[in-house]
């Protein structure tokens, strides 16, 4: 909204299609078209400054608004900005969850923090921009929820994803994360640092989906893989889900596979036409 405002010619692809139609018929904004490229521009200054304030957004205070967002404080700031700290829409939770599965130190900008949380608890980062942990830490991040809480009662499945081919009697240390409260937090944290990640979903089509679009596709292979048990192909054949395949099968059963190690995974899954959820991995307690 400010570069159209500024008088730039906005991608149509940054916007929302809804946002994108409001736009066009209320906001004074005309839709540009250059070969394949489609982008908006204002050109009635009132009509858009009209629609601003119809989204609760002040004209004259867009940058002031951009600024807040990306603050922790946000709802104090909107308070002083405008006397109402739900003005527009903010973020005041930014960041991601974290657990581990033994005590581990780690570093909030110029602090030590030991990460031990007791079973059936876990803690969140807030600060993430901050939050480094030693090079030869694995970030695993968790799909479920389930399985991120319960990492006590998957020792001996977490240990696979540590375990050095070289010698099977050490193991890395790993910190689990997880992608709940879904935004781009987690993947922008992945970017500053240097470690690498190891995707820790479920076994079926949209598990590798999600694998590849919002974390390989970000990372690359040097940074990022996908988590494949030892004893997958006898989980799916012996107690895979068929209605979870056939469910999945129309959106992301000829999706293109750009990590190819994921070859092996996804012709098993095609093979028993079965997917396998990654709960199924949490020991009785």
């Amino acid at each position: 909204m400010l570069a159209l405002q500024r008088g730039e010619t906005v991608p149509k692809s940054d916007f929302r299609e809804i946002l994108v139609a409001e736009l066009i018929a209320d906001g004074g904004v005309s839709s540009i078209i250059h070969g394949s490229r489609h982008s908006l521009k204002v050109v009635s200054p009132i009509a858009f400054e009209l629609f601003l304030n119809s989204k609760g957004l002040c004209p004259g205070k867009l940058e002031e608004t951009l600024d807040i967002r990306n603050t922790p404080d946000s709802r104090a700031r909107q308070v002083q900005l405008t006397g109402d700290s739900k003005a527009f829409p903010a973020r005041t939770c930014p960041g991601f969850p974290v657990n581990v599965t033994a005590p581990l130190c780690v570093c909030l900008g110029s602090r030590k923090i030991l990460l031990s949380p007791c079973p059936g608890t876990f803690l969140y980062i807030s600060d993430f921009h901050h939050f480094r942990i030693p090079p030869d830490v694995i970030v695993v991040g968790v799909e479920n929820m389930e399985n991120f809480r319960l990492p006590e009662r998957q020792s001996e499945l977490l240990a696979q994803i540590g375990r050095r081919e070289d010698d099977d009697r050490l193991s890395a240390r790993l910190l689990l994360v997880s992608r709940y409260p879904q935004s781009k937090d987690l993947v922008s944290w992945l970017q500053e640092i240097p470690n690498p990640y190891v995707h820790f979903g479920d076994f079926d089509l949209a598990g590798i989906h999600i694998f590849l679009s919002e974390f390989y596709a970000h990372l690359g292979p040097d940074r990022a893989s996908f988590f494949v048990p030892d004893d997958i192909e006898a989980r799916l054949r012996d107690s895979g889900s068929r209605d979870r395949y056939t469910t999945q099968f129309p959106r992301f059963g000829k999706m293109a596979l750009s990590d190819a190690r994921l070859r092996p995974l996804a012709d098993l899954i095609h093979q028993y036409q079965k997917g396998y959820d990654q709960e199924g991995y949490i020991e009785e307690e």
